[in-house]
């Protein structure tokens, strides 16, 4: 490697896509697409703390972990600990995750941002009908899915965000993503 890096090195410091929406919206598989397309690791919470929660003896917490706020508060602290790790070492990372309280804004939307590092941070939010969602969820007969807490509406977003439709297919809310976001050589 030249030293000094390249500016092709430089330019793909600090991008980070985080992929927002519900149980069901399809996060995973559109995150799955952009870090291909990227070129960047994937981290989607689910995998990286599900795990570990799921082996929890019975009666540790007062009812499923996903009802707990600590715990809520653990996984999201785990996943931006190991962003910043990501963007250190590859210069991008996908991020998935419902991110609720990180669209309101607020210390998780600040704390989310500065593991995403001086790049900055996009956020993709896939938005779509409720019926669509518990169909999707339904179908997949997920475990995770036996213990969903049914929320109201989430607020609209207060920070900023692409909106994806859910029922688009995946191409075409990569190609929209990617339009967004650019090849990641301006990104910030």
């Amino acid at each position: 490697m030249m030293w000094p890096p390249s500016k092709a090195c430089q330019s793909r410091a600090g991008l980070v896509v985080a992929v927002a929406g519900v149980a069901g919206s399809g996060k995973s598989t559109l995150g799955r697409a952009l870090a291909r397309a990227l070129d960047a690791p994937m981290l989607d919470l689910d995998a990286l703390t599900n795990p570990l929660l799921d082996r929890l003896p019975a009666g540790v917490l007062a009812g499923h972990w996903l009802a707990s706020p600590a715990v809520r508060d653990g996984r999201y602290a785990a996943l931006r600990a190991v962003t910043r790790d990501m963007v250190e070492t590859a210069g991008r990372a996908v991020l998935v995750a419902p991110f609720t309280a990180e669209l309101r804004g607020g210390e998780p939307w600040d704390q989310l941002r500065q593991a995403a590092g001086a790049g900055g941070l996009r956020m993709v939010r896939i938005d779509g009908d409720a019926e669509l969602f518990a169909a999707r969820r339904a179908a997949r007969s997920a475990e995770r899915d036996r213990h969903r807490i049914l929320e109201s509406p989430a607020p609209p977003p207060a920070v900023p965000v692409i909106t994806i439709d859910a029922e688009l297919t995946t191409e075409e809310q990569l190609r929209r993503v990617l339009a967004a976001v650019g090849d990641g050589q301006s990104f910030g």
